[in-house]
């Protein structure tokens, strides 16, 4: 493919005074993502750095609110506990709601650690048998990490890596329980 061009404004002078080559050919080589999913494949387009860093403040700017949200979200989770286990099914899907939109959201927002204990809490509703909420322990416990996580943002990985394993524990005891008996 030949193309003629116009010389550029921004090289200089070496664009007017060095003549343009003669024979041009662009060689497209194909990516390996194309080669792999075929033709139909659209490689994504790569970010301007000026829109990154204003999608990064943008973001920033969100956390600051997004931790505010998150208060009131936590205080309500507290709330919805009791009502869930005794059986309001209102309640349940509330708390759920909740807890789902932390899971998905904290991380986002500098929250990774609630982020954690809320899928926990999700996966853990999503596998309950209607009669486990009576004994609301896992759920409180949940509740109560998340509030902690969100109050003591500081703490140590480990420690957190140490809780999501006994809450892992407690389900599955309560598993156990259940097949048991």
């Amino acid at each position: 493919m030949l193309e003629r061009r116009s010389p550029s404004k921004l090289a200089g002078k070496e664009a007017t005074e060095t003549p343009p080559p003669t024979d041009v050919r662009f060689v497209r080589v194909p990516s390996i993502a194309e080669r792999k999913l075929g033709n139909d494949y659209v490689a994504p387009m790569r970010l301007d750095p000026r829109v990154l860093a204003q999608m990064q403040t943008t973001i920033r700017d969100l956390e600051t609110k997004y931790a505010e949200s998150l208060k009131s979200q936590v205080a309500m989770l507290q709330i919805l506990v009791e009502p869930s286990c005794k059986g309001d099914p209102d309640a349940r899907r509330r708390l759920y709601a909740l807890a789902h939109d932390m899971r998905g959201l904290a991380g986002t927002f500098g929250h990774a650690i609630v982020g954690q204990f809320a899928d926990s809490l999700c996966r853990y509703i999503e596998n309950l048998q209607t009669g486990d909420w009576n004994d609301g322990t896992v759920v409180t416990f949940h509740v109560d990490a998340i509030r902690d996580a969100l109050e003591n943002p500081g703490t140590d990985p480990a420690v957190t890596v140490e809780t999501l394993n006994a809450l892992d524990r407690l389900i599955g005891s309560g598993r156990h329980q259940r097949t048991a008996g």
